[in-house]
């Protein structure tokens, strides 16, 4: 699997790189996050968070080295006591047992966290809306609902790229019937790398177009 007029291998993530080259390439969390740290800037959050840092920066949108401050946040009060439907979620929100208990109390013990709740109470706070475990019960149960509904499909985060990949995969039908998610991930690795659209569509196309590329080193999986 070949693009014309394009490098045989994925470049390095470096501060001297262009914003279209950057832009044209899938990036691992670690690697976004190593590039935040080394080019200080902060390296927490979730990967689509670190993509509009690294993008800022290389715009010169962003702060460079030598002009980062120091980051320091003003303390909070921890919660206390235990946690209740009229709790406030905080910034020191964890998934961790006291939590797990606390929905299992309300919902049952088919409670799990779920990608879904983490999003839905990040944009909320974000937004700056007020926001209480009981609204976060309500929520998980809201979308356990919807689930049982035919033909219900979860969103999937614009950053989260294997995971679109893998559905799409096997809601091909006519091309992938009798194929699994072992076989996704197998067709995953012949793109991930390469520069353009990291989508199946994209793999399709190219995969129509010609021959694919030999086999490049084995990295790690997403």
């Amino acid at each position: 699997m070949t693009r014309s007029s394009e490098p045989a291998s994925r470049p390095s993530l470096a501060p001297d790189m262009s914003f279209d080259s950057f832009r044209g390439y899938y990036w691992y969390r670690d690697e976004l996050a190593a590039f935040c740290r080394a080019n200080g800037l902060a390296s927490s959050g979730q990967k689509h968070e670190l993509i509009l840092r690294v993008e800022a920066f290389l715009t010169g949108a962003g702060p460079k080295p030598e002009a980062s401050p120091a980051r320091t946040r003003p303390a909070r009060a921890p919660r206390t006591g235990p946690i209740t439907p009229d709790t406030p979620v905080g910034e020191d929100f964890r998934c961790n047992a006291e939590t797990r208990a606390f929905f299992k109390s309300v919902i049952g013990d088919h409670f799990h966290f779920t990608a879904h709740i983490q999003r839905y109470r990040r944009e909320r706070q974000r937004a700056g809306t007020p926001l209480t475990y009981g609204d976060l019960a309500r929520e998980w149960v809201a979308e356990h609902e919807r689930r049982k509904e035919k033909g219900y499909q979860s969103v999937i985060a614009p950053t989260w790229q294997y995971n679109q990949f893998v559905r799409d995969f096997l809601a091909d039908k006519p091309r992938n019937t009798g194929k699994g998610i072992g076989d996704a991930a197998t067709a995953w690795k012949t793109i991930r790398e390469e520069r353009g659209p990291h989508t199946y569509a994209e793999y399709v196309r190219l995969q129509e177009a010609g021959p694919t590329r030999p086999h490049r080193r084995k990295r790690r999986t997403p």
